[in-house]
């Protein structure tokens, strides 16, 4: 029935705002953008494709939707990388005998997520 995952939508208040981040920040290609509507954005590395819908202000919508994890090798690594840019990240954690993880917020307020390869 299905085949594969098409793609995670992430709903956002300032679609140039988040364009600028997820391409800046995360170094996200640009598939397509009509703005402040729609835009399908792709991170090659990590065979993903992400679409931010626009939103009005104060929505229920942002934050409150899906959380994407990317997987990373040095969970450690990454977070610091993201801090550097001036990301607020959580400190990687685990439950039980999970892989570590941690949380990181979009330009928006998305949360999303780090996962450890083991």
């Amino acid at each position: 029935m299905f085949e594969k995952l098409s793609h995670i939508m992430l709903y956002v208040n300032d679609m140039n705002r988040a364009l600028a981040w997820y391409t800046g920040v995360l170094g996200c290609a640009v598939n397509f953008s009509h703005a402040p509507h729609y835009a399908s954005l792709r991170l090659d590395s990590a065979g993903l494709r992400l679409d931010l819908h626009g939103t009005e202000a104060g929505s229920r919508d942002v934050g409150f939707g899906p959380i994407p994890y990317f997987q990373v090798r040095d969970i450690e690594t990454v977070l610091a990388a993201l801090a550097a840019k001036g990301v607020k990240v959580s400190q990687a954690r685990r439950e039980g005998d999970s892989p570590r993880f941690a949380t990181f917020w979009d330009s928006e307020g998305n949360a999303l997520g780090l996962q450890e390869a083991r």
